[in-house]
């Protein structure tokens, strides 16, 4: 089976990074969505977030990135069209 990826970031403020976190990575999991990759560059005045997720239907991802338009303090959503180099994946 052939599994449909998502590579994204977004920002988010330092001080809700964790929490902010918490709850995207649950939408994820509710949504039955796998992370393959997950890294957090620190360097600017936001937190920056890359996630790289799949799932086997490529619809859960457009429902994914639904949700995530809604998540409180979530900023600069932005899906990659490539695969991000700083990305470690698991």
């Amino acid at each position: 089976m052939n599994d449909s990826h998502l590579p994204l970031s977004f920002s988010v403020s330092k001080t809700a990074t964790l929490d902010t976190l918490e709850a995207v990575l649950a939408i994820a999991r509710r949504g039955g969505l796998q992370l393959a990759a997950l890294a957090l560059d620190s360097r600017a005045g936001d937190d920056t977030v890359f996630l790289n997720l799949r799932a086997p239907d490529a619809d859960l991802l457009d429902l994914f990135m639904a949700r995530l338009n809604n998540v409180i303090g979530i900023t600069d959503i932005c899906p990659q069209d490539e695969k991000v180099t700083r990305m470690h994946v698991a």
